[in-house]
């Protein structure tokens, strides 16, 4: 056992059940196993659709609001 895995046991060894269940949860909703399908996934894919599909027009200005939003955050006044 590694040394860090080791400070983690003394400082968990002196905690109730309840807060070693809380701890437990915890665990499990934060750290999730790794899996060989994660590992094929690419972080700068595209996210909610599918690759190479476009859901707005090739000449929509997506800046065209940028004033009016501005405006509702108080940045413009």
């Amino acid at each position: 056992m590694s040394v860090l895995q080791e400070q983690v046991v003394q400082k968990i060894s002196g905690l109730s059940e309840d807060n070693l269940q809380f701890l437990l949860e915890m665990i499990d909703r934060f750290m999730q196993p790794e899996t060989d399908e994660k590992k094929d996934v690419t972080v700068a894919g595209r996210i909610g659709i599918a690759k190479g599909q476009n859901l707005y027009d090739d000449d929509y200005d997506f800046d065209e609001m940028n004033p009016e939003i501005a405006k509702m955050f108080g940045v413009l006044k």
